[in-house]
């Protein structure tokens, strides 16, 4: 699991810090990976949140967007598990 986000590397350690993150964060300030994966929004300063599931070989297996935070991170866990044949 990787975050990325447009903010500067202080701005993200602060986000890390606050919700004690344990998986690493990308600064993309010039917004080449928001962009790549289409999530800049209409007025192209933010971007929307948003998560990707890739899959082994490098494919997007799945997309969620405009997520929100509740319930997300079950939902992932159930995809990849669903993915795997993984009975829960």
């Amino acid at each position: 699991m990787v975050g990325v986000s447009a903010d500067k590397p202080e701005v993200q350690q602060r986000f890390i810090d606050k919700f004690d993150l344990t998986f690493p964060m990308i600064a993309d300030t010039d917004r080449s990976i928001i962009d790549a994966y289409g999530t800049r929004k209409v007025l192209g300063m933010t971007a929307e949140r948003s998560t990707f599931l890739i899959d082994p070989h490098g494919r997007i297996a799945r997309i969620w967007r405009k997520v929100k935070v509740e319930g997300h991170a079950d939902a992932v866990v159930a995809e990849i598990e669903r993915l795997h044949g993984v009975q829960g």
